[in-house]
């Protein structure tokens, strides 16, 4: 937090909730005391009217006619926000995990008292768990150095999966951005080897050393649309596999919401395609549909189920009576 910025946070806070002392201050704000200190001299300097009490009960305090501007939040804007912090909480962007958690905790200290409760009972009764069934998150190693490049504009070097083939290589690269999908961190940078920009996902990069050189932002570069871009070429590109089955109107039931369903039959049967990742997904859905899904196609999906049927009937074969 920037000089500027905290002289506002103290004076919000002196505001909004009348005396506080120097430690409680600096405790909050996450600075040393001697720093509260010398920023009440400048609040006095800037005419902001801080008054001082001695003794026990003390504090800094404002006088009960002074007031600045607050930033003006409706109730359902304040539990927006509080709730968005939960959502973007496992991002863990800083190395000690907790500085969301203490920025909304400064911004909710100015908010009228009304809007805390509301607050507070959103985050009771409205819990937001961002992590895939059955997966857990990657370990980006290196995301706080990674992290502190990008604010500091300093160039990198990563070693980095070969693009298409095996091992590894040293790259050069001139951070831009940061972007968090699904919990996945990656890092977009001008890379000098490919002169162009590339997205590097943060847990995929084996050493990293921070270079002297400043990073020149491009001025006609925005990691919005560069994100978007990549994020439309990519899921053209990953095209999913395509699985066709005639389902029995009883089976139906049992075709997940991934499924769209191309014909009816008289009898209630119906032609329907699901999108999956691979072939061997495939073959693991049909079966799990059971003897209702016949694949149509691809003929090697087909295929892929009748060995496997055979092999789970071979399991259950009774031996001949001798």
């Amino acid at each position: 937090m920037q000089k500027t910025e905290r002289l506002v946070a103290i004076t919000l806070l002196l505001q909004s909730r009348g005396k506080m002392t120097a430690d409680r201050l600096a405790d909050i704000l996450d600075v040393s005391v001697r720093t509260i200190y010398r920023d009440m001299d400048a609040l006095s300097l800037a005419h902001v009217p801080v008054s001082m009490d001695y003794g026990p009960g003390g504090g800094y305090f404002l006088p009960g006619d002074y007031q600045i501007e607050r930033a003006s939040f409706t109730s359902e804007e304040a539990v927006a926000l509080a709730l968005g912090g939960s959502i973007a909480g496992g991002s863990r962007l800083f190395e000690s995990g907790d500085g969301l958690r203490r920025a909304l905790f400064k911004l909710e200290a100015t908010l009228p008292d009304e809007y805390r409760e509301e607050v507070r009972a959103a985050r009771e009764r409205i819990l937001f768990d961002t992590t895939p069934w059955h997966h857990h998150r990657p370990s980006a190693e290196h995301l706080e150095t990674v992290r502190s490049a990008v604010w500091g504009a300093r160039q990198l070097d990563l070693f980095y999966p070969r693009s298409g083939a095996a091992g590894l290589e040293w790259r050069r690269v001139e951070p831009h951005g940061l972007v968090c999908k699904a919990g996945v961190w990656y890092l977009v940078a001008y890379c000098r080897k490919r002169r162009d920009f590339r997205t590097f996902r943060v847990d995929r990069i084996r050493e990293v050393e921070v270079r002297e050189e400043i990073t020149t932002p491009r001025p006609d570069f925005d990691l919005e649309a560069y994100w978007e871009r990549a994020r439309k070429r990519f899921e053209q590109q990953a095209l999913p596999f395509v699985l066709t089955l005639l389902v029995s109107e009883s089976a139906l039931a049992n075709i997940h919401h991934e499924g769209e369903i191309l014909e009816r039959k008289p009898d209630g049967s119906a032609v329907v395609r699901v999108n999956l990742e691979s072939a061997s997904t495939a073959v693991q859905y049909a079966l799990g549909i059971g003897p209702g899904a016949t694949v149509i196609d691809p003929p090697e999906v087909a295929e892929g189920v009748r060995v496997a049927a055979c092999r789970i009937a071979s399991l259950y074969q009774v031996p001949a009576l001798v």
